[in-house]
C-alpha cells in the first residue's frame, strides 16, 4: 500500500538498483548509510529482480525480527513471558518507520546482548562474542548508533570488572578479553567488506566515513537549547520566488526545528500536545530508571544485588543510542517511531528488574506512568503511516503498476497523479535518458525505470553548498536530462527549506531552458515537470 516520496524506500530501492548495476558505493552513489544496509537488498534483487514490493517485504521482515528480540529482552529481564508477549506485540503493531526498519533492530539486538552479558555468569564467552559479532555488523549498517553501543559496551566492562565477584584477576581478565573480543569482532566482520571495498577502488572513501561519524557524534552539543521551532505565519512560499526573497534566506541552513511550549495548540506532526508529551517522557523515564539503578548499585552489598542495577544501566543506555537523532536532528514521528520499539523494550525491561528492589510508590508510579506513556503513543501514532503502521491503507484502493516491482495500492488521487508523470516520462524520454529530480523524489527514477547521474539524491536548504546552483547547472549543460522533475515542499519545516527558495537560480535556469508540462498532484507531493526541447526522442 502506497508509495511515499518522502520516505527513504526509494532512496534504498534506486541505491540498491545502482549498486546491483556495477556503480560503487561512496564513488559513485552516496548511501548516506553504511553498506549493510543496502547490501542485502541488492542480494535480494540479484536473486529475485529490482522490486520495491520485495523491498517492503524484507524491511517488515527486519521489523518481525526486532519484535521477536524485543520479546526475548522483557522475557529475560522480568521472568513474565505474558507481558513480553504484550510488549513485542506492541513493536508488531508499531514497527517504526518503514523502509528504516535496522535502526529499531540495532537498538534492540544490541541491548539484547548487553544484558545478556551483564546477567550471564563469569566468563560470559557466549554473550560476549554474539555482542561483538552484532556491534560489527552494527557498524556496516549505521555508524553512528554502533559508536554510542561501542561506548555502552565499555562502560557495561568497566563497571562489570569492578563490582563482579569473582577475583581481582578474573575482573581484569574479563576486561581485557572483552575489549579484545569487542575489538576482534567489529575487525572480523569488517575484513570481507574491506578487501572488496580495496578491489572495487572504494576502501578510501569507506574508511573515510569513520572518521566523519567520529567528527559528528563527538562534537559537543553546543547548540541544544539555542534552536527554536520555525513559527512561519505568512502563506506558503510561490512556486517561483524572487532572488530578493533568496537571498533573504540564503544562510538559512536549519534543519526541522524542535516544538517548544508554545506549540502546544499547533497541529502538524512535530507539534501539538502529545508530541510534545512523547518527546519528554522518555527523558523521565530514563531519569527515574537510571537514578533508580545508580543508587542501587552503590547502596548494593554484593554483585546479586548490584546485578540488576547493571542490568537497568545497559538497557536504558541502549534504548537512548538511538535517541539523539530524534530529538536533536529530526524530531517528527518517523524518527519517534524509529526510537520507540527499542526504548519501549528497555523501559519495561527496566521496570521489571527494579521492581523488587523499588519502594511501593516508585514502582507503582513508574508502571503508571509507562502505561500513559504507552498509550498516547499509540494514540498518536498508530494513525499515522509514517509510523510504519496499517494506517497507509486508508483510502488505498487502486491499484498501480509501475516498473521495478512498483505494484501498490494507491488513493484515485494518488493514481491521477501517478499515471500522468510516468505516461509524460516514457512520452519524453528513452530507457538510456537521464530523469533527475530535486530536491527528492528518487521514486520518480524507480517507477519510470530512468537513471540519474546524481550521486547524492537528496539535497535541502541545510546541505546545499555555496556553490550547489552553479555546479547543478553545469551537470544539467553536460548530461542534458530529458525530464526535470522538482518538488516545492518545506522538506524542513519552513518556507526556506522550500525549493523555490533556496534553489531560486537552478530553477529559473530549468525554466527557461526546458518546457514546463504541469504540475501533477501525487498524495501529498506536488510535482512539476519538465521536459528537454525535442525530448528524448
Amino acid at each position: 500500500y502506497g508509495i511515499g516520496f518522502r520516505d527513504e524506500g526509494q532512496t534504498v530501492a534506486l541505491c540498491a538498483q545502482r549498486l546491483l548495476a556495477g556503480e560503487r558505493p561512496f564513488t559513485d552513489v552516496v548511501l548516506n548509510y553504511n553498506v549493510l544496509w543496502f547490501y542485502p537488498v541488492v542480494g535480494l534483487y540479484k536473486i529475485f529482480g529490482v522490486s520495491y514490493v520485495l523491498l517492503r517485504g524484507w524491511c517488515f521482515a527486519l521489523s518481525t525480527l526486532t519484535a521477536v528480540l524485543g520479546f526475548f529482552i522483557v522475557e529475560k529481564a522480568g521472568r513474565r513471558p505474558w507481558l513480553a508477549f504484550l510488549t513485542s506485540a506492541l513493536l508488531v503493531l508499531l514497527p517504526g518507520s518503514t523502509f528504516k526498519n535496522y535502526i529499531p533492530l540495532l537498538a534492540v539486538a544490541n541491548t539484547l546482548c548487553l544484558l545478556q552479558y551483564v546477567l550471564a555468569s563469569y566468563p560470559q564467552r557466549a554473550p560476549l562474542l554474539a555482542g561483538a559479532f552484532t556491534l560489527g555488523l552494527s557498524f556496516l549498517i549505521r555508524i553512528d548508533v554502533a559508536l554510542f553501543f561501542a561506548a555502552l559496551w565499555l562502560g557495561v566492562l568497566i563497571l562489570r570488572a569492578m563490582l563482579g565477584p569473582e577475583r581481582p584477576g578474573q575482573r581484569a581478565a574479563a576486561l581485557v578479553g572483552g575489549m579484545m573480543a569487542l575489538a576482534g569482532g567489529v575487525i572480523f566482520t569488517h575484513v570481507p567488506v574491506y578487501m572488496d571495498a580495496q578491489q572495487r577502488g572504494f576502501a578510501v572513501p569507506f574508511l573515510e566515513q569513520y572518521a566523519e561519524k567520529w567528527r559528528m557524534v563527538s562534537q559537543p552539543f553546543t547548540r541544544l537549547g539555542k534552536r527554536k521551532l520555525a513559527t512561519a505565519t505568512a502563506p506558503l512560499a510561490a512556486p517561483q520566488a524572487s532572488p530578493e526573497a533568496a537571498l533573504a534566506v540564503k544562510a538559512d541552513k536549519k534543519t526541522l526545528q524542535r516544538a517548544g511550549v508554545g506549540d502546544l495548540d499547533k497541529g502538524g506532526q512535530n507539534a501539538g500536545a502529545a508530541f510534545l508529551f512523547l518527546m519528554v517522557a522518555p527523558i523521565a523515564v530514563a531519569l527515574v530508571c537510571l537514578c533508580s539503578a545508580f543508587v542501587r548499585l552503590v547502596r548494593g552489598r554484593d554483585w546479586e544485588q548490584r546485578r540488576p542495577a547493571l542490568a537497568v544501566l545497559a538497557l536504558i543506555g541502549g534504548a537512548l543510542t538511538v535517541f539523539p537523532q530524534f530529538f536533536f536532528f529530526r524530531p517528527d514521528v518517523p524518527h519517534l517511531s524509529e526510537f520507540m520499539p527499542g526504548f519501549l523494550a528497555a523501559s519495561v525491561a527496566s521496570a521489571a528488574l527494579l521492581w523488587t528492589s523499588s519502594p511501593r510508590w516508585l514502582r507503582l508510579g513508574l508502571a503508571a506512568f509507562l502505561v500513559v506513556h504507552t498509550a498516547v503513543y499509540v494514540w498518536r501514532v498508530l494513525p499515522d503511516r509514517w509510523a510504519g503502521t496499517s494506517a497507509i491503507r486508508k483510502k488505498r484502493t487502486q491499484f498501480f503498476t509501475a516498473e521495478n516491482g512498483v505494484n501498490v495500492f494507491v488513493s484515485s488521487r494518488e493514481l491521477k497523479g501517478l499515471t500522468a508523470i510516468q505516461r509524460l516520462i516514457r512520452e519524453h524520454s528513452q530507457p538510456a535518458d537521464y530523469v533527475v529530480c530535486y530536491p527528492y523524489s528518487p521514486g520518480i527514477n524507480l517507477l519510470a525505470d530512468r537513471r540519474t547521474y546524481e550521486r547524492n539524491v537528496y539535497v535541502d536548504n541545510a546541505m546545499r553548498t555555496t556553490n550547489w546552483d552553479a555546479e547543478t547547472i553545469a551537470r544539467f549543460e553536460k548530461y542534458r536530462p530529458a525530464v526535470i522533475v522538482l518538488s516545492d515542499w518545506d522538506i524542513n519545516g519552513s518556507d526556506a527549506s522550500r525549493f523555490s527558495v533556496w534553489a531560486v537560480k537552478t530553477k529559473t535556469w530549468v525554466q527557461t531552458h526546458y518546457i514546463f508540462q504541469g504540475a501533477y498532484i501525487a498524495g501529498s507531493d506536488t510535482f512539476e515537470i519538465y521536459t528537454r526541447p525535442g525530448g528524448g526522442l
